[in-house]
């Protein structure tokens, strides 16, 4: 344990598109988890419960799979 007036040795700052990247791949892994489990228990599969069941903003969900076909295969992969 250093002492208290040495300074504690900084973390490499990351890229900010990197922060975004691993953001957007935790997204698209939950959000594929939701629709599976969604679609297999048949219950009513819509843009906006599947981004209040992960947490994520409806637009976000709306601007990156607009059509119900593209959020399913989505999950498909």
């Amino acid at each position: 344990m250093p002492h208290w007036r040495q300074r504690q040795k900084q973390k490499p700052r990351r890229q900010p598109a990197e922060v975004i990247r691993e953001r957007d791949e935790r997204r698209t892994a939950a959000l594929a988890q939701c629709v599976r489990e969604m679609n297999a228990g048949k219950h009513g599969l819509t843009h906006t419960a599947v981004a209040e069941r992960v947490g994520v903003p409806v637009q976000y969900v709306l601007w990156k799979y607009p059509s119900m076909e593209q959020l399913l295969e989505m999950a498909k992969t």
